[in-house]
């Protein structure tokens, strides 16, 4: 019990910094529907303002209204490296009945470090060249999504991303890639499907801006249910490599879902200099993910999994290891969606990271 006890308390104050939180999200793409839920913990807010906002000599706040000291709930902090031309995310919840205020804000930043607000509202926010704001992705970190709330509310929401001229005719859940002993492995997910012809995987490699077609996949045309998709790309080497998902629609319209990138492989196996959590992949993941620490020296550890309450949903490893880089594969098939916390501990200390789990 003291041991769980110590560990919300470590989670409820690493959520409530800006190293945790901050700088930490999520990624989306283009057709994501996300659904989850603003729960417990603080985060400033300060970290919103905008010092050359509007006015060089004043403070101003990207929380929307005239009192921005009362956005300070917890925030949900999401990235989007494709935002496309138009752009519009929608925020929905339940709202609270008895009160005239808002209980969530939705807020877009440029990126983790410049702090730049490009908008904000409760419900809807749209960018376009039509409207005179288009973004423009000329940062590696991305466009930052975040969900803010007043106080330590527990609210469920949907988050919607959107590209192009329309809503997408297909909700994606997840979308990741992987090196694997046979190649490349891309998966991808999706929560419903309408008149959805077939999907389109192009790659780009590390030398050249050239997308090559690599696979076309048959989808779903319209379904409401969940459907998995996975494909290898065996035609590989070590280089670096980025993937491009596309669908068309009956019509023939094609639409970008999402990019992502594949590190070139490491030739000899990466050397351990410290003790910490390295990451897990892919991230979001349904229902497995594999979890990479390293050990500066052989050492008695524990690895396990929390939920948000801090109870224990899994045990990964309790014992001795050697010193190195480990990787152990965790399966939530029977964990509902939601964030999960990853523990490593043992004489050297303790590490947490967070680790989503989306259905």
């Amino acid at each position: 019990m003291n041991k769980i006890k110590m560990l919300v308390g470590l989670m409820a104050l690493m959520l409530a910094t800006n190293a945790f939180a901050w700088c930490d999200p999520e990624n989306v793409y283009c057709g994501f529907t996300v659904t989850a839920d603003i729960w417990s913990s603080h985060d400033d807010v300060t970290r919103y303002k905008d010092i050359n906002w509007n006015d060089p000599d004043s403070d101003d706040y990207c929380t929307p209204g005239p009192d921005s000291s009362r956005w300070r709930g917890r925030s949900d902090i999401y990235r989007i490296h494709n935002p496309g031309d138009p752009f519009t995310i929608t925020l929905d919840w339940e709202d609270d009945a008895n009160s005239l205020l808002d209980d969530l804000a939705l807020i877009v930043l440029e990126d983790c470090d410049a702090n730049r607000c490009l908008g904000s509202d409760y419900h809807t926010l749209e960018f376009s060249t039509a409207n005179g704001n288009a973004i423009i992705d000329n940062d590696a970190n991305g466009i930052w999504i975040i969900i803010d709330s007043r106080t330590d509310i527990h609210k469920d929401y949907t988050l919607n991303v959107y590209c192009g001229d329309f809503p997408f005719g297909v909700e994606l859940s997840s979308f990741s890639a992987s090196r694997t002993v046979d190649g490349i492995a891309i998966n991808w997910s999706t929560a419903s499907e309408t008149d959805n012809d077939r999907f389109q995987i192009s790659r780009a490699d590390a030398t050249s801006d050239d997308w090559q077609l690599v696979a076309e996949i048959d989808g779903q045309g319209n379904s409401t249910t969940r459907h998995e998709y996975s494909f290898v790309d065996r035609n590989v080497n070590g280089e670096r490599y980025t993937y491009e998902l596309a669908g068309f629609d009956y019509a023939g319209t094609r639409q970008v879902f999402g990019i992502v990138s594949v590190e070139a492989a490491t030739p000899n196996a990466p050397t351990a200099t410290e003790f910490a959590l390295l990451g897990n992949y892919p991230n979001p993941f349904n229902p497995t993910t594999n979890i990479r620490f390293s050990l500066a020296a052989a050492s008695e550890i524990q690895l396990a999994v929390y939920d948000v309450m801090g109870r224990e949903v899994a045990q990964l490893v309790n014992g001795a290891m050697a010193a190195g880089v480990h990787e152990v594969a965790f399966d939530g098939a029977g964990l509902s969606s939601g964030v999960y916390f990853a523990r490593m501990s043992g004489s050297f200390g303790s590490d947490v990271m967070k680790l989503m789990l989306m259905k």
